[in-house]
């Protein structure tokens, strides 16, 4: 009788990384990247076709295996005194829904620590003045509908407005880097690597600082100036330690 030939699965190995030096299955990647000890960007060879993959593109879509199901043998011995609500049991295990990742991931397959864009409190003069503005509308109401309806097209034109410039920057920092991006059509970005930054200034002060609201910024010895900055941010000094902990290599967390 002809045996059925053995289907090996596909070894990787990781480039410039020599923590791991021996070829890996994906299931060892998904386990590395699962503890925190490996990153989605990091590129690996195929050992049988010697193409070249991110570790984020052979984990996509992975999920652990459920132990239990490890562990169930292969074969069940059918008892007429076993109770009926075990085998309802067993079902409830096998159809529990896959709990989420837990993280973000970048385009290129870094985790997002801290995702944030600037605060509502930080565009004071503009909400004023659509407050202003809606008060017009309702005194205007009643003397002339019309100016009522233009003062209400002015508060509402402003506030669009103030959403548009908020929500076209957004302010990244993950594992290896901080980065800025802004635009609404075309899409600019300015980054900074974590190892490379020599100083990180926060500025709180007058009416935003009593909001709680602060500006971080990122210089690095390559340019005198400031590198990448982040305005009107809520909790900038936790951002800043944060940033410090992923210098000395301690741990992190997106809290």
């Amino acid at each position: 009788m002809p045996h059925s030939p053995v289907i090996m699965s596909a070894r990787y190995t990781l480039q410039n990384h020599p923590a791991f030096g021996e070829p890996l299955s994906k299931e060892d990647l998904y386990t590395l990247v699962a503890r925190g000890s490996l990153a989605r960007g990091e590129m690996c060879v195929d050992e049988d076709t010697g193409l070249s993959h991110t570790v984020g593109e052979l984990v996509s879509g992975m999920r652990p295996v459920t132990q239990s199901r490890l562990n169930r043998p292969a074969y069940r011995e059918i008892s007429p005194d076993h109770d009926i609500p075990d085998e309802e049991e067993d079902i409830e295990e096998e159809e529990e829904p896959e709990k989420e990742e837990k993280y973000r991931y970048t385009p290129s397959g870094e985790v997002i620590l801290r995702h944030a864009r600037p605060s509502w409190l930080g565009y004071t003069k503009a909400l004023f003045l659509v407050l202003l503005l809606l008060i017009a509308a309702g005194l205007l109401l009643a003397i002339q509908l019309e100016y009522a309806v233009i003062a209400l097209l002015c508060a509402t034109s402003t506030f669009i407005a103030i959403g548009i410039a908020r929500y076209s920057h957004d302010y990244i920092v993950t594992r290896e880097r901080v980065e800025l991006i802004w635009g609404i059509i075309g899409r600019s970005s300015k980054e900074a690597r974590i190892c490379d930054i020599r100083s990180i200034d926060v500025y709180e002060s007058g009416l935003k600082g009593l909001l709680g609201l602060g500006t971080i910024d990122f210089s690095t010895a390559a340019n005198a100036g400031i590198e990448v900055q982040f305005k009107d941010m809520r909790q900038a000094h936790e951002v800043k330690d944060l940033v410090r902990k992923l210098q000395r290599g301690g741990p992190a967390t997106n809290d």
